[in-house]
Formats: C-alpha cells, sequence, structure tokens
C-alpha cells in the first residue's frame, strides 16, 4: 500500500510540474516528452515482454510484440506531428 502511496505521490508531482513548465514554450516539451516516452518504451520492455514470452507461444508472441512496437510508433507519431 505503501508502493501505491508513492506511485501516487510521484504522478501528482509530474502533473504539477507538467503544468508548471505549460508556460515555458518548446524548450520544456523538448526535455519532458523524451523522458515520458522513454519511460512507457522501458515499461514496456521490461515488464510485458518478458510476461509475453512467458505465456504464450511463439506465433501469438510474435503479434503482441509487434502490437507494443505499433504502440511505440505511435507515440512517435504523435509527438511529430503534433
Amino acid at each position: 500500500m505503501l508502493l501505491q502511496l508513492l506511485t501516487a505521490l510521484a504522478a501528482l508531482a509530474g502533473a504539477a510540474c507538467s503544468l508548471l513548465a505549460e508556460g515555458s514554450g518548446a524548450a520544456a516539451v523538448s526535455g519532458i516528452l523524451p523522458f515520458t516516452a522513454g519511460g512507457f518504451i522501458y515499461l514496456g520492455t521490461v515488464s510485458v515482454i518478458p510476461e509475453i514470452l512467458r505465456n504464450s507461444g511463439p506465433s501469438q508472441a510474435f503479434l503482441q510484440l509487434l502490437a507494443l512496437l505499433a504502440g511505440v510508433a505511435m507515440m512517435l507519431l504523435i509527438a511529430r506531428y503534433e
């Protein structure tokens, strides 16, 4: 329960930092966006991929890995064209 509280407090601090940096312009966004995207990619690769490989066959694991890579590609497209 303490780790859940710590996670919630970190999310709240991140939201406060992003709201405070909103008026800073493109410099703040160019520093925050790669950090956030890297966090999502790290979570996807460290926690999801081992679970995929353990609980499914090779073809199903390949399809799920393609879906994960499609999600990363979508994040890149959104960041590029936003």
